[in-house]
């Protein structure tokens, strides 16, 4: 029995290979064509010397996908939920900066309304609504420390994300897309979870938010709006705690590789095109992981921990400490996310069937 359950384990393996490699050379077009999108959004952002440029390629690597009708629903449903949130970033930090817990409240509220929204949501505008959480978190946790620059933050985090979309909208015109889709959403798996998601988005960001209240975490911004992010993004998918820890291995990747990148092959007074170089095979490998619907998830979470962690930018920081210590608050908010997932439902109905 072993020795045949071993042959179809094999047979099953060996299918698997044989299909990745038929589409290998399709998906590394696909990941090319990323990769050169992603980069040519971190040039413009670094020549209009905006603050953070990690998040233009961020952006490209998000909404780009094989089909061009598809990546651009999704483009245009990221610039609402990017300009959507960036006003609600503004106005929480006029409203509520100088009084911490009602900031909490708030973001842990609006967290909340957008994963509840989100769950009943179709596709695209599902992911409107977790990008406007996250958007909102950026800029508000981004501020919390200088209330008088969330104007400017949330200006250049809405130019930098229209830099990532308009560059990824170029590359999938001009070069594209391998297979075709019609620009339709999917409704909503899960559309009878939206008060057990919110609960959960509540919980998860309610908790890290009362920690970095307690402990005065210098990186608890950091922590608290990964510990957001994974619950917004898998509200509405049919195996949350499966997702969530696919986002987790592809975090830990893309944390270990960006580190690498950013320590061992970038040097202090290097040009673009020197970073370019560096940055390329990583950013093909990410591109590689959202080509293919099986690797999508572990793909969304290297590709954001990869730019975050490499951080290229005009002027190169090499605090290694200091990286260590953010990279280290946003795997604990990923942690926390899982977490998340794992609280309201037992684990034994977890593995029985998707949440």
């Amino acid at each position: 029995m072993s020795f045949v359950m071993a042959v179809s384990g094999f047979s099953q393996l060996r299918a698997s290979a044989t299909a990745l490699a038929g589409d290998l050379p399709r998906d590394l077009w696909f990941a090319l064509r990323t990769a050169a999108a992603a980069l040519l959004s971190l040039y413009v952002a670094m020549a209009l010397d905006l603050g953070t440029p990690h998040w233009a390629a961020w952006t490209v690597l998000t909404v780009s996908l094989p089909s061009i009708d598809q990546a651009l629903l999704k483009s245009f449903h990221r610039m609402i939920g990017t300009l959507v949130g960036a006003a609600v970033g503004v106005l929480f930090i006029a409203l509520f900066a100088q009084a911490p817990l009602l900031f909490d409240l708030a973001m842990v509220l609006w967290a909340a309304l957008c994963v509840y929204l989100g769950t009943k949501a179709r596709q695209y505008e599902t992911y409107a609504l977790a990008l406007t959480w996250l958007t909102t978190g950026i800029i508000a946790y981004g501020s919390i420390a200088d209330p008088a620059g969330a104007f400017t933050v949330a200006i250049t985090r809405t130019a930098e994300v229209t830099i990532g979309v308009v560059c990824a909208g170029l590359a999938t015109v001009i070069f594209a897309g391998h297979r075709a889709g019609r620009a339709s959403q999917a409704d909503s798996p899960v559309p009878g979870q939206a008060r057990r998601n919110a609960l959960r988005a509540a919980l998860a960001i309610g908790l890290a938010s009362l920690y970095w209240y307690g402990s005065e975490w210098e990186n608890g911004p950091d922590f608290v709006l990964m510990s957001g992010a994974a619950v917004t993004l898998f509200a509405a998918h049919p195996s949350k705690l499966s997702a969530t820890l696919g986002l987790l291995r592809g975090f830990l990747l893309g944390t270990g590789l960006g580190l690498f990148v950013r320590f061992a092959l970038f040097t202090q007074g290097a040009g673009f095109g020197v970073e370019a170089l560096m940055l390329l095979p990583f950013l093909v490998l990410g591109g590689l992981g959202v080509a293919d619907p099986r690797t999508q998830g572990p793909a969304t979470g290297y590709n954001l921990a990869f730019i975050l962690a490499a951080d290229p930018s005009n002027s190169l920081n090499f605090d290694l400490g200091s990286a260590l210590n953010t990279d280290f608050a946003m795997i604990a908010g990923v942690l926390v996310s899982v977490a998340a997932f794992l609280g309201f439902v037992p684990i034994r109905e977890l593995v029985r069937r998707p949440t």
